[in-house]
């Protein structure tokens, strides 16, 4: 068995998990995987739908909560999850001919951000990085490079606190990072940025989904403050980076903008969801950056960009500025 500690859970697998946050068995798991004889998706389940995603007609995901049976979360042409009601047990049955790695990715994806939306985790849809200021996390839709900017950042010393997905605790007035996975995923061309980790070339493989993974390691601390979040916009145009900063309503719809599971239906979890997403955009700045993007990437871009960061989070002296959006370049 494969034992991980993961956004603050303690999970178990009969594979390789693909991490490196291996927890000393201190404390009983929160989360065992067991796999079962693979699943026929043609069958419909008579219980509650509370989760689906669609995209042009294709469903990619849907949950069902089955009662005192548990739930049921479905990849569509992948996988089911059979979770219990308790949360804990949860078996994976996987569709006919699906390779068993795209199984694997979803497990520490997916899956794990189900599981902590059903325990009423905050989380978010996020790559994060730990440097001596904090956390940054980075935030957005698949392909608008959350994984490139924390590698670049890792590139010039930060450590990566998590890739996809962050949980966030509350902390006093702000908010702490969890730790996650220790491996980015990214796709083809950002893959280059290996060549800037001279000496210390981190691991590398490809997933199952055909993207490029880097293995940067287990370097990062629990806990640590959240100081900014940044959504960052791929500038393919050759233009200067920019950094402003959202407040209030602006800053709330950043964050709804990028959900990690798209489609709850279940009134419950969406009025708390809102309610976790309005208390981080008043709790922590929240930025959006525009990137000049390659490849090739800028060599000092990873350092403008926690230059630009810092300026923008700054506590500003004039009071015309507060309440408003506040470039920095």
């Amino acid at each position: 068995m494969d034992r991980q500690l993961l956004y603050g859970l303690v999970v178990e697998a009969p594979f390789d998990l693909h991490q490196d946050r291996r927890d000393g068995g201190a404390r009983p798991a929160d989360v065992v995987v067991t796999t079962g004889p693979g699943t026929d998706q043609r069958t419909v389940p008579t219980g509650r739908e509370i989760l689906h995603h669609a995209v042009a007609d294709d469903p990619w995901y849907t949950a069902w909560d089955l009662g005192a049976d548990g739930h049921l979360l479905r990849f569509h042409g992948a996988c089911d999850f059979e979770v219990s009601a308790d949360l804990r047990d949860v078996v994976l049955r996987e569709s006919d001919g699906v390779d068993p790695g795209l199984s694997r990715v979803l497990t520490t994806g997916g899956m794990l951000a189900f599981q902590l939306a059903l325990r009423g985790e905050i989380v978010l849809h996020a790559s994060a990085v730990e440097d001596d200021e904090g956390v940054l996390a980075f935030v957005g839709y698949s392909g608008m490079g959350k994984s490139t900017m924390a590698t670049l950042m890792c590139a010039d010393g930060a450590a990566l606190v998590t890739d996809d997905v962050l949980r966030l605790d509350r902390d006093g007035d702000g908010f702490a990072a969890r730790l996650g996975a220790t491996e980015v995923r990214l796709r083809k061309g950002a893959d280059t940025l290996v060549d800037r980790f001279a000496g210390r070339a981190p691991g590398r493989r490809v997933s199952a989904d055909a993207r490029h993974v880097l293995q940067l390691g287990a370097g990062a601390r629990d806990g640590r403050r959240l100081r900014a979040i940044v959504v960052p916009r791929p500038d393919r145009g050759g233009g200067d980076l920019a950094v402003c900063r959202r407040t209030g309503t602006a800053a709330l719809l950043e964050l709804l903008h990028y959900p990690r599971l798209h489609g709850w239906r279940d009134a419950r979890l969406q009025s708390e969801q809102l309610g976790h997403m309005a208390d981080v955009a008043r709790g922590v700045p929240v930025l959006v950056a525009d990137v000049p993007w390659g490849p090739p990437f800028g060599p000092t871009l990873g350092a403008r960009l926690a230059e630009a960061v810092s300026r923008a989070v700054a506590p500003s002296s004039d009071p015309a500025l507060v309440g408003a959006d506040v470039p920095a370049r």
